[in-house]
């Protein structure tokens, strides 16, 4: 039965993300996944609870990943050693997410840009106002080394995540490749434009 279930989140999640949550149907899912329509309803109730299933698998891993890469501790001794490295190591976590489960994360990038009242918007808003709180949470870590960032601690944490997720949008469309080079890249351009 597990199975199933699993089987059933993979094959809604691939739909998802390549034809957008509004364009998949139910009857789609059960056939993609081979089952009925009453075990779709037996484990999730509606694609709407398929989808939010979706985001407790993933974004819930992958907010547990970025608290665990966001914690900083400061070396202004060594610009190596202070800023730099976190910065880097988030670019890498969002990068090896990506890559690791592309139909998601290509998921996400489509919903970016949905209004406002759309309710794909509404049951990821959680997640990802918890994703930004992580990250400005570690930015006002930041300040409180370097204050030429004080008060600008969610515009570093918005721009730092639209420059990565610009990256693995490139790289989604074959214009580009990520890891460790491609990380350090960004974050020296990143870090141009706030210490500047």
């Amino acid at each position: 039965m597990n199975n199933s279930k699993n089987n059933i989140l993979q094959c809604a999640l691939t739909l998802f993300s390549e034809k957008g949550y509004d364009a998949v149907g139910i009857n789609e899912i059960t056939q993609k996944a081979g089952i009925t329509k009453p075990t779709l309803y037996y484990f999730f109730q509606s694609k709407e609870g398929v989808f939010k299933a979706i985001l407790e698998e993933y974004y819930v891993d992958f907010n547990h990943r970025l608290e665990m890469v966001c914690r900083y501790t400061p070396n202004t001794q060594n610009y190596e050693q202070d800023v730099f490295p976190v910065l880097v190591r988030i670019a890498e976590m969002y990068f090896a997410f990506a890559g690791d489960n592309t139909s998601f994360y290509l998921m996400l990038l489509s919903l970016l840009f949905a209004p406002p009242t759309a309710q794909t918007t509404i049951l990821t808003r959680p997640y990802v106002k918890e994703q930004y709180r992580i990250m400005i949470q570690l930015f006002e870590a930041i300040s409180m080394t370097h204050h030429n960032l004080k008060g600008k601690e969610e515009k570093c944490a918005s721009y730092l995540i639209a420059m990565i997720n610009t990256e693995i949008g490139f790289w989604y469309q074959g214009m580009g490749s990520l890891g460790t080079d491609k990380a350090r890249k960004l974050v020296h351009q990143f870090m141009h434009g706030i210490f500047a």
